[in-house]
Protein backbone atom coordinates (compact mmCIF):
# COMPACT_ATOMS: atom_id res chain seq x y z
CA UNK A 1 0.00 0.00 0.00
CA UNK A 2 3.15 2.43 0.17
CA UNK A 3 6.49 2.86 -0.90
CA UNK A 4 9.40 1.77 0.40
CA UNK A 5 11.28 3.60 3.30
CA UNK A 6 12.92 6.05 1.28
CA UNK A 7 10.27 7.69 0.37
CA UNK A 8 9.56 10.60 2.41
CA UNK A 9 6.54 10.83 5.21
CA UNK A 10 4.55 13.54 3.28
CA UNK A 11 4.50 11.62 -0.01
CA UNK A 12 3.42 8.11 1.75
CA UNK A 13 0.54 10.24 3.47
CA UNK A 14 -0.42 11.51 0.20
CA UNK A 15 -0.89 8.57 -1.03
CA UNK A 16 -3.13 6.78 2.06
CA UNK A 17 -5.39 9.87 1.61
CA UNK A 18 -5.48 9.49 -1.92
CA UNK A 19 -8.16 6.99 -2.49
CA UNK A 20 -10.40 8.82 -0.49
CA UNK A 21 -10.09 11.55 -2.34
CA UNK A 22 -10.34 9.53 -5.93
CA UNK A 23 -14.17 8.41 -3.84
CA UNK A 24 -14.94 11.85 -2.71
CA UNK A 25 -14.57 12.53 -6.36
CA UNK A 26 -16.56 10.46 -7.45
CA UNK A 27 -18.95 10.53 -5.00
CA UNK A 28 -19.42 14.34 -5.18
CA UNK A 29 -19.67 14.29 -8.74
CA UNK A 30 -22.53 11.78 -8.77
CA UNK A 31 -24.33 13.50 -5.96
CA UNK A 32 -24.11 17.16 -7.80
CA UNK A 33 -25.42 15.05 -11.09
CA UNK A 34 -27.96 14.18 -8.56
CA UNK A 35 -29.16 17.67 -7.49
CA UNK A 36 -29.43 18.83 -10.94
CA UNK A 37 -32.21 16.30 -11.20
CA UNK A 38 -33.95 17.71 -7.46
CA UNK A 39 -37.16 19.87 -6.88
CA UNK A 40 -37.10 22.40 -4.22
CA UNK A 41 -35.18 20.73 -1.26
CA UNK A 42 -34.32 21.61 2.37
CA UNK A 43 -31.93 23.78 2.30
CA UNK A 44 -29.98 21.86 5.40
CA UNK A 45 -30.29 18.36 3.67
CA UNK A 46 -30.32 17.73 -0.20
CA UNK A 47 -32.07 15.26 -1.36
CA UNK A 48 -30.34 11.70 -2.97
CA UNK A 49 -30.09 9.47 -5.11
CA UNK A 50 -32.98 9.79 -7.94
CA UNK A 51 -36.25 10.19 -5.72
CA UNK A 52 -37.49 13.60 -4.73
CA UNK A 53 -37.24 15.20 -1.46
CA UNK A 54 -40.82 15.35 0.19
CA UNK A 55 -38.98 14.74 3.58
CA UNK A 56 -41.37 15.39 6.18
CA UNK A 57 -38.95 18.07 7.87
CA UNK A 58 -35.73 20.03 7.35
CA UNK A 59 -33.48 19.61 9.99
CA UNK A 60 -32.25 22.97 11.67
CA UNK A 61 -28.32 23.15 12.80
CA UNK A 62 -28.02 21.57 16.22
CA UNK A 63 -25.74 23.12 19.37
CA UNK A 64 -22.79 21.28 19.54
CA UNK A 65 -21.15 22.65 23.15
CA UNK A 66 -18.35 24.80 22.05
CA UNK A 67 -19.33 27.56 22.66
CA UNK A 68 -19.20 28.43 26.62
CA UNK A 69 -23.08 30.05 26.51
CA UNK A 70 -24.66 27.46 24.54
CA UNK A 71 -27.60 26.38 26.03
CA UNK A 72 -29.09 22.63 25.34
CA UNK A 73 -25.64 21.72 23.43
CA UNK A 74 -24.85 18.18 23.52
CA UNK A 75 -23.06 16.71 26.25
CA UNK A 76 -19.90 15.01 25.06
CA UNK A 77 -17.55 13.14 27.56
CA UNK A 78 -14.67 15.11 26.84
CA UNK A 79 -14.13 18.83 25.87
CA UNK A 80 -14.20 19.48 22.41
CA UNK A 81 -10.78 19.70 21.35
CA UNK A 82 -10.61 22.58 18.19
CA UNK A 83 -7.94 23.71 15.73
CA UNK A 84 -8.66 26.42 13.12
CA UNK A 85 -7.28 25.85 9.59
CA UNK A 86 -7.26 27.54 6.42
CA UNK A 87 -8.00 24.66 3.98
CA UNK A 88 -6.43 24.91 0.57
CA UNK A 89 -9.87 24.79 -1.32
CA UNK A 90 -11.90 27.76 0.14
CA UNK A 91 -11.17 31.41 1.09
CA UNK A 92 -11.03 31.85 5.06
CA UNK A 93 -10.72 29.37 8.12
CA UNK A 94 -12.83 26.11 9.03
CA UNK A 95 -12.76 25.24 12.59
CA UNK A 96 -12.22 21.51 12.70
CA UNK A 97 -13.11 19.87 16.47
CA UNK A 98 -12.59 16.35 17.75
CA UNK A 99 -16.18 15.16 19.90
CA UNK A 100 -16.05 12.24 22.03
CA UNK A 101 -19.22 10.37 23.10
CA UNK A 102 -18.58 7.24 25.07
CA UNK A 103 -21.77 6.69 25.58
CA UNK A 104 -23.29 6.67 21.95
CA UNK A 105 -25.54 3.84 21.14
CA UNK A 106 -25.32 2.05 24.49
CA UNK A 107 -21.65 2.45 24.98
CA UNK A 108 -20.45 1.53 21.88
CA UNK A 109 -19.11 4.98 21.46
CA UNK A 110 -17.58 7.33 18.97
CA UNK A 111 -15.03 10.02 18.16
CA UNK A 112 -15.60 12.57 15.31
CA UNK A 113 -13.28 14.47 14.22
CA UNK A 114 -15.39 17.07 11.66
CA UNK A 115 -15.56 20.92 10.91
CA UNK A 116 -17.98 22.81 13.41
CA UNK A 117 -20.69 22.92 11.11
CA UNK A 118 -21.04 19.60 9.60
CA UNK A 119 -21.15 18.50 13.43
CA UNK A 120 -23.77 20.87 13.91
CA UNK A 121 -25.62 19.92 10.85
CA UNK A 122 -25.83 16.08 12.22
CA UNK A 123 -26.45 17.42 15.63
CA UNK A 124 -29.52 19.36 14.03
CA UNK A 125 -30.65 15.76 12.42
CA UNK A 126 -30.28 13.90 15.82
CA UNK A 127 -27.34 11.66 14.69
CA UNK A 128 -26.35 11.78 18.45
CA UNK A 129 -29.31 11.11 20.60
CA UNK A 130 -29.75 8.29 22.35
CA UNK A 131 -31.39 5.44 20.41
CA UNK A 132 -31.37 1.48 20.94
CA UNK A 133 -27.94 -0.16 19.18
CA UNK A 134 -28.89 -1.07 16.35
CA UNK A 135 -29.59 -5.12 16.08
CA UNK A 136 -30.26 -7.79 13.44
CA UNK A 137 -32.76 -10.18 15.21
CA UNK A 138 -32.34 -13.52 13.26
CA UNK A 139 -34.26 -16.86 14.80
CA UNK A 140 -32.23 -18.48 12.75
CA UNK A 141 -28.77 -17.23 14.48
CA UNK A 142 -25.91 -14.92 13.04
CA UNK A 143 -25.67 -14.48 9.34
CA UNK A 144 -21.58 -14.66 9.15
CA UNK A 145 -18.77 -15.01 10.76
CA UNK A 146 -15.08 -13.49 10.65
CA UNK A 147 -12.47 -16.15 9.67
CA UNK A 148 -9.08 -16.52 8.75
CA UNK A 149 -8.41 -15.96 5.15
CA UNK A 150 -5.29 -17.39 3.52
CA UNK A 151 -3.10 -14.07 1.87
CA UNK A 152 -5.93 -11.69 3.27
CA UNK A 153 -5.59 -12.01 6.92
CA UNK A 154 -8.95 -12.49 7.57
CA UNK A 155 -12.33 -12.58 5.91
CA UNK A 156 -16.20 -12.79 6.10
CA UNK A 157 -18.14 -15.88 5.13
CA UNK A 158 -21.89 -16.25 5.43
CA UNK A 159 -23.18 -18.85 8.49
CA UNK A 160 -26.44 -19.37 6.95
CA UNK A 161 -28.07 -18.85 3.60
CA UNK A 162 -28.43 -14.59 3.22
CA UNK A 163 -31.30 -13.55 0.55
CA UNK A 164 -31.11 -11.17 -2.01
CA UNK A 165 -31.57 -7.69 -0.31
CA UNK A 166 -30.86 -8.85 3.12
CA UNK A 167 -29.43 -6.21 5.87
CA UNK A 168 -27.21 -8.50 7.54
CA UNK A 169 -25.19 -6.23 9.32
CA UNK A 170 -24.79 -3.24 10.93
CA UNK A 171 -22.26 -1.15 12.41
CA UNK A 172 -21.37 2.14 13.97
CA UNK A 173 -18.19 3.87 13.62
CA UNK A 174 -15.38 3.76 16.04
CA UNK A 175 -14.00 6.97 14.23
CA UNK A 176 -15.43 9.61 11.89
CA UNK A 177 -12.97 11.71 10.33
CA UNK A 178 -13.60 14.64 7.45
CA UNK A 179 -11.38 14.35 4.54
CA UNK A 180 -11.06 18.11 4.05
CA UNK A 181 -9.11 17.62 8.06
CA UNK A 182 -7.01 14.48 6.90
CA UNK A 183 -6.02 16.90 3.94
CA UNK A 184 -5.35 20.39 5.64
CA UNK A 185 -3.87 19.17 8.99
CA UNK A 186 -0.46 19.68 9.62
CA UNK A 187 0.62 15.82 9.73
CA UNK A 188 2.04 16.21 13.71
CA UNK A 189 -1.36 17.68 14.23
CA UNK A 190 -3.58 15.44 12.42
CA UNK A 191 -1.48 12.28 13.98
CA UNK A 192 -1.90 13.95 17.46
CA UNK A 193 -5.90 14.33 17.08
CA UNK A 194 -6.92 10.97 15.79
CA UNK A 195 -4.52 9.26 18.26
CA UNK A 196 -6.67 11.42 21.13
CA UNK A 197 -9.79 10.34 19.39
CA UNK A 198 -9.04 6.60 19.34
CA UNK A 199 -7.38 6.80 23.44
CA UNK A 200 -11.19 8.54 24.58
CA UNK A 201 -13.18 5.82 23.11
CA UNK A 202 -14.70 3.05 25.46
CA UNK A 203 -12.13 0.24 26.05
CA UNK A 204 -14.37 -2.42 24.14
CA UNK A 205 -14.33 -0.32 21.23
CA UNK A 206 -11.54 1.22 21.28
CA UNK A 207 -9.64 -2.41 21.52
CA UNK A 208 -11.40 -3.11 18.82
CA UNK A 209 -10.11 -0.36 16.17
CA UNK A 210 -6.06 -1.74 17.71
CA UNK A 211 -7.26 -5.29 17.13
CA UNK A 212 -7.51 -4.46 13.14
CA UNK A 213 -5.45 -5.24 10.11
CA UNK A 214 -2.72 -2.80 9.34
CA UNK A 215 -1.01 -1.32 6.69
CA UNK A 216 2.64 -0.54 6.24
CA UNK A 217 2.34 2.99 7.16
CA UNK A 218 5.19 4.86 9.11
CA UNK A 219 2.55 5.90 11.98
CA UNK A 220 -0.18 4.14 13.61
CA UNK A 221 -2.97 5.79 13.27
CA UNK A 222 -2.26 5.76 9.72
CA UNK A 223 -1.66 2.36 9.23
CA UNK A 224 -4.98 1.58 11.02
CA UNK A 225 -7.31 3.71 9.11
CA UNK A 226 -4.94 2.95 5.72
CA UNK A 227 -6.51 -0.71 4.97
CA UNK A 228 -9.77 -0.21 6.98
CA UNK A 229 -11.85 3.06 6.42
CA UNK A 230 -14.70 3.44 4.43
CA UNK A 231 -15.83 6.84 2.29
CA UNK A 232 -19.55 8.22 2.90
CA UNK A 233 -21.15 11.86 2.38
CA UNK A 234 -22.75 14.03 5.03
CA UNK A 235 -24.22 17.39 4.60
CA UNK A 236 -23.90 18.99 1.56
CA UNK A 237 -21.66 16.77 -0.32
CA UNK A 238 -18.79 17.00 2.71
CA UNK A 239 -16.91 13.76 2.30
CA UNK A 240 -15.79 11.55 5.60
CA UNK A 241 -13.65 8.55 6.57
CA UNK A 242 -15.78 5.79 8.61
CA UNK A 243 -13.93 3.63 10.55
CA UNK A 244 -16.78 1.15 11.33
CA UNK A 245 -14.68 -1.75 13.02
CA UNK A 246 -17.13 -4.94 11.91
CA UNK A 247 -17.40 -4.05 7.90
CA UNK A 248 -13.30 -3.43 7.74
CA UNK A 249 -13.49 -7.16 7.72
CA UNK A 250 -15.24 -7.33 4.59
CA UNK A 251 -12.76 -7.90 1.94
CA UNK A 252 -12.75 -6.53 -1.74
CA UNK A 253 -14.23 -8.22 -5.18
CA UNK A 254 -14.67 -6.14 -8.05
CA UNK A 255 -18.38 -8.28 -8.50
CA UNK A 256 -19.21 -8.05 -4.76
CA UNK A 257 -22.42 -9.96 -3.60
CA UNK A 258 -22.90 -7.07 -0.91
CA UNK A 259 -22.80 -3.24 -0.43
CA UNK A 260 -23.28 -1.00 2.17
CA UNK A 261 -26.00 1.12 2.74
CA UNK A 262 -25.27 4.74 5.13
CA UNK A 263 -27.45 6.53 7.69
CA UNK A 264 -25.83 9.83 8.34
CA UNK A 265 -29.36 10.30 10.90
CA UNK A 266 -28.53 7.26 12.86
CA UNK A 267 -24.64 7.54 11.80
CA UNK A 268 -25.04 3.79 10.81
CA UNK A 269 -24.01 1.71 8.46
CA UNK A 270 -25.90 -1.61 6.77
CA UNK A 271 -24.28 -4.00 4.41
CA UNK A 272 -26.97 -5.49 2.28
CA UNK A 273 -26.47 -8.45 0.29
CA UNK A 274 -26.94 -8.09 -3.47
CA UNK A 275 -27.96 -11.92 -4.31
CA UNK A 276 -28.58 -14.95 -2.44
CA UNK A 277 -25.50 -15.82 -0.33
CA UNK A 278 -24.74 -19.36 0.37
CA UNK A 279 -23.22 -20.93 3.30
CA UNK A 280 -19.47 -20.72 3.20
CA UNK A 281 -19.65 -18.59 0.62
CA UNK A 282 -16.90 -15.33 1.08
CA UNK A 283 -19.04 -11.84 1.61
CA UNK A 284 -17.09 -9.11 -0.50
CA UNK A 285 -17.60 -5.23 -1.19
CA UNK A 286 -16.20 -3.36 -3.74
CA UNK A 287 -13.36 -1.06 -2.52
CA UNK A 288 -13.99 1.48 -5.07
CA UNK A 289 -17.04 2.24 -7.74
CA UNK A 290 -18.26 -0.31 -9.51
CA UNK A 291 -18.28 2.13 -12.54
CA UNK A 292 -14.48 2.22 -12.45
CA UNK A 293 -12.71 0.91 -15.64
CA UNK A 294 -10.88 -2.59 -14.79
CA UNK A 295 -7.38 -1.56 -15.92
CA UNK A 296 -7.96 1.80 -13.49
CA UNK A 297 -8.84 -0.42 -10.71
CA UNK A 298 -6.76 -2.90 -10.79
CA UNK A 299 -3.84 -0.17 -10.76
CA UNK A 300 -5.82 1.61 -7.99
CA UNK A 301 -5.79 -1.19 -5.80
CA UNK A 302 -2.18 -2.11 -6.03
CA UNK A 303 -1.00 0.75 -5.85
CA UNK A 304 -3.24 2.02 -2.86
CA UNK A 305 -3.96 -1.06 -1.05
CA UNK A 306 -1.15 -2.82 -2.04
CA UNK A 307 -2.63 -6.05 -2.92
CA UNK A 308 -3.30 -7.83 -6.67
CA UNK A 309 -7.29 -8.53 -6.95
CA UNK A 310 -7.88 -12.02 -7.42
CA UNK A 311 -11.27 -12.41 -7.62
CA UNK A 312 -13.83 -14.07 -9.19
CA UNK A 313 -14.06 -11.21 -11.74
CA UNK A 314 -10.40 -10.40 -12.36
CA UNK A 315 -9.42 -13.86 -12.30
CA UNK A 316 -11.93 -15.58 -14.99
CA UNK A 317 -12.49 -15.49 -18.74
CA UNK A 318 -12.03 -11.86 -20.41
CA UNK A 319 -15.22 -12.70 -21.82
CA UNK A 320 -16.86 -12.34 -18.64
CA UNK A 321 -14.93 -9.00 -17.63
CA UNK A 322 -15.82 -7.39 -21.10
CA UNK A 323 -19.52 -7.71 -20.75
CA UNK A 324 -19.34 -6.46 -17.11
CA UNK A 325 -17.83 -3.85 -17.81
CA UNK A 326 -20.40 -2.92 -21.08
CA UNK A 327 -22.86 -3.40 -18.45
CA UNK A 328 -21.27 -1.08 -15.96
CA UNK A 329 -20.15 1.78 -18.62
CA UNK A 330 -24.14 1.13 -19.92
CA UNK A 331 -25.22 1.69 -16.19
CA UNK A 332 -23.30 4.28 -15.53
CA UNK A 333 -24.02 6.23 -18.58
CA UNK A 334 -28.07 5.63 -17.43
CA UNK A 335 -28.26 6.97 -14.59
CA UNK A 336 -26.39 10.48 -15.99
CA UNK A 337 -29.15 10.50 -18.72
CA UNK A 338 -32.09 9.44 -16.27
CA UNK A 339 -31.01 12.38 -14.14
CA UNK A 340 -31.06 14.63 -17.57
CA UNK A 341 -34.24 13.78 -18.42
CA UNK A 342 -35.79 13.80 -15.39
CA UNK A 343 -34.01 17.45 -14.84
CA UNK A 344 -35.58 18.64 -18.21
CA UNK A 345 -38.77 17.31 -18.03
CA UNK A 346 -39.19 14.04 -20.40
CA UNK A 347 -40.10 11.84 -17.33
CA UNK A 348 -41.55 9.37 -19.81
CA UNK A 349 -37.87 8.66 -21.14
CA UNK A 350 -36.75 8.93 -17.62
CA UNK A 351 -39.09 6.21 -16.99
CA UNK A 352 -38.27 3.67 -19.53
CA UNK A 353 -34.37 4.34 -18.76
CA UNK A 354 -35.06 3.53 -15.02
CA UNK A 355 -36.69 0.19 -16.40
CA UNK A 356 -33.57 -0.49 -18.23
CA UNK A 357 -31.30 0.36 -15.85
CA UNK A 358 -33.14 -2.58 -13.32
CA UNK A 359 -32.18 -4.69 -16.67
CA UNK A 360 -28.76 -3.86 -17.05
CA UNK A 361 -27.82 -3.89 -13.11
CA UNK A 362 -29.62 -7.59 -12.87
CA UNK A 363 -27.63 -8.83 -15.70
CA UNK A 364 -24.18 -7.25 -14.12
CA UNK A 365 -25.46 -8.75 -10.74
CA UNK A 366 -25.56 -5.74 -8.84
CA UNK A 367 -29.28 -4.81 -8.83
CA UNK A 368 -30.29 -1.52 -7.09
CA UNK A 369 -32.61 -1.83 -3.65
CA UNK A 370 -35.81 -2.21 -4.80
CA UNK A 371 -37.34 0.11 -2.40
CA UNK A 372 -35.21 2.73 -3.95
CA UNK A 373 -36.44 1.49 -7.05
CA UNK A 374 -39.68 1.50 -6.36
CA UNK A 375 -39.37 4.75 -4.70
CA UNK A 376 -37.68 6.64 -8.22
CA UNK A 377 -40.68 5.40 -10.28
CA UNK A 378 -43.66 6.33 -7.92
CA UNK A 379 -41.45 10.04 -8.02
CA UNK A 380 -41.59 9.87 -11.91
CA UNK A 381 -44.72 8.51 -12.68
CA UNK A 382 -46.58 11.22 -10.07
CA UNK A 383 -44.14 13.93 -12.40
CA UNK A 384 -45.77 12.62 -15.82
CA UNK A 385 -48.90 12.76 -14.11
CA UNK A 386 -49.91 9.21 -14.26
CA UNK A 387 -51.25 8.75 -10.82
CA UNK A 388 -52.09 4.79 -11.28
CA UNK A 389 -48.68 4.13 -11.79
CA UNK A 390 -47.14 6.16 -8.87
CA UNK A 391 -49.63 4.91 -6.87
CA UNK A 392 -48.78 1.36 -7.49
CA UNK A 393 -45.20 2.03 -7.61
CA UNK A 394 -45.46 4.08 -3.94
CA UNK A 395 -47.50 1.00 -2.43
CA UNK A 396 -44.84 -1.23 -3.23
CA UNK A 397 -42.24 0.79 -2.13
CA UNK A 398 -43.48 0.84 1.28
CA UNK A 399 -43.68 -2.73 1.51
CA UNK A 400 -39.85 -2.94 0.10
CA UNK A 401 -38.76 -0.71 2.88
CA UNK A 402 -41.03 -2.25 5.64
CA UNK A 403 -39.20 -5.63 4.31
CA UNK A 404 -36.11 -4.35 4.59
CA UNK A 405 -36.01 -3.06 8.32
CA UNK A 406 -33.78 -0.16 8.07
CA UNK A 407 -32.45 1.41 11.27
CA UNK A 408 -32.93 4.43 9.73
CA UNK A 409 -37.03 4.62 9.42
CA UNK A 410 -37.25 8.33 7.19
CA UNK A 411 -37.04 6.39 3.89
CA UNK A 412 -39.93 4.61 4.60
CA UNK A 413 -42.11 8.29 6.32
CA UNK A 414 -40.90 9.42 2.91
CA UNK A 415 -42.36 6.55 1.00
CA UNK A 416 -45.67 6.75 3.13
CA UNK A 417 -45.70 10.57 2.80
CA UNK A 418 -45.76 10.54 -1.09
CA UNK A 419 -48.64 7.06 -1.03
CA UNK A 420 -50.81 9.34 1.43
CA UNK A 421 -50.53 12.22 -0.95
CA UNK A 422 -51.33 9.69 -3.99
CA UNK A 423 -54.05 8.04 -2.34
CA UNK A 424 -55.81 11.66 -1.12
CA UNK A 425 -55.13 13.25 -4.60
CA UNK A 426 -57.38 10.58 -5.48
CA UNK A 427 -59.66 10.61 -3.25
CA UNK A 428 -60.55 14.45 -4.39
CA UNK A 429 -60.50 13.39 -7.94
CA UNK A 430 -63.24 10.35 -7.53
CA UNK A 431 -65.31 12.75 -5.02
CA UNK A 432 -65.60 16.00 -7.43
Amino acid sequence: MTPGAAVSYSHRFSQWLSPFLLLAVQAVAWATCNAAAQAEQCPNRPAGRLEADDSPYCPVPGRIGIVPEEQDAISWSYPPKCMSQTPRSQDGPRLDCLFTSTTFRNGHGTSIVTSSTTASHLAGLEAFEDAPTPVIRDALGPAYEVVPFPGKRTGVVAKRRIRRGEIFMVDLPALFISVSFLADAKPHHRRRMLKQAINQLPEVTRSRVYGLPRGSAEYEVDAILGPNAHTVMVGDGEVHVGLFTEVARINHSCRPNAYFRFSERRLTVEVVAYHAIEPGDEITLSYVPLETPSSTRRQYLKSHWGFDCTCTLCTGPATDLEESESWRRKIKSLRETIANARSEGFYHDAIVMTEEWLMFAEWDMQPPLMAEYHDTLANLYFLKGDMVNATRHARMAVDEWVRLGSVDDEPLEKARLLLRRLEAMDGRRRGG
